[in-house]
């Protein structure tokens, strides 16, 4: 683990660290998102913490250290310049897929300067949008959602993730860059496919301490999963279309003789 990436550095040190005694380094950073994901609960994950407390024993500490290298990498790393994030979960995710044999460390994310290429094609930087609902059906480490609220906060967006630690890195994400909107875990083809979802810096709209954190929600209480379900009502609702009968092609009989043009 010799060849990091040098932004993440700090947090794959600590992998590092850990991967030294008997951790996978792949498994503690799936831990880990679990564990982030529940110390930016607005009531906190009891049951999370004291099962991580029982498998890490007096190596749990490290697990708030990797916590703080992420939050130190994330302030060197963004700029004041009000358009930029970063993704150290994903970059982090994708190192260990490169050198794991693991079968849950199996994709890579849409590179950085994609993601603001497709935001400036499909939107204009210098008009600002406001109020808007953002999608991304298949949201990965969250990066076109970051990207696309790096140019134009102040909309809600959200995403919906069929991997579950993608959608947690998502939300961790989101969180940490100061998004408002949702996540979800869900196969975003299928409208009964349902696994868990957070609302994300709910209390900022409300005027609250700007604080990374999150609430669980419902599937009711999911935008996504209430459009999908308002699409299967129309759609059984909407009378059937007629169908188009294609008569059969008229059969021309030539006739044998002289031709005449009269």
């Amino acid at each position: 683990m010799m060849d990091a990436p040098r932004s993440v550095g700090p947090m794959i040190k600590i992998l590092r660290d850990m991967g030294q005694y008997r951790y996978d380094p792949a498994d503690v950073f799936r831990d880990w998102i679990d564990y982030s994901v529940g110390c930016f609960l607005v009531h906190g994950d009891r049951e999370m913490a004291e099962r991580m407390l029982a498998k890490y024993k007096a190596d749990y500490v490290q697990l708030g250290n990797l916590l703080r290298a992420w939050m130190e990498v994330m302030d060197k790393e963004i700029a004041d310049d009000g358009r930029s994030w970063f993704d150290a979960l994903g970059t982090v995710y994708e190192y260990l897929a490169s050198s794991s044999k693991r079968q849950w460390l199996g994709q890579f994310f849409t590179p950085p300067d994609v993601c603001d290429l497709m935001t400036q094609i499909n939107t204009d930087p210098a008009q600002p949008m406001r109020g808007k609902r953002i999608n991304d059906p298949a949201v990965g480490s969250g990066r076109t959602l970051l990207s696309f609220n790096a140019y134009h906060p102040g909309n809600y967006v959200c995403g919906e993730d069929l991997d579950p630690i993608c959608a947690k890195m998502t939300v961790l994400n989101m969180a940490m860059h100061g998004c408002q909107g949702q996540v979800c875990c869900q196969d975003s083809l299928r409208t009964d496919d349902w696994r868990f979802g957070y609302e994300v810096n709910p209390l900022h709209a409300t005027g609250g301490p700007p604080i990374p954190h999150l609430l669980p929600i419902t599937k009711e209480q999911s935008v996504a999963w209430q459009v999908m379900q308002s699409l299967v009502r129309e759609a059984a609702d909407r009378k059937a279309e007629p169908k188009v009968v294609v008569p059969p092609p008229i059969e021309v009989k030539p006739k044998v003789g002289q031709l005449s043009l009269f």
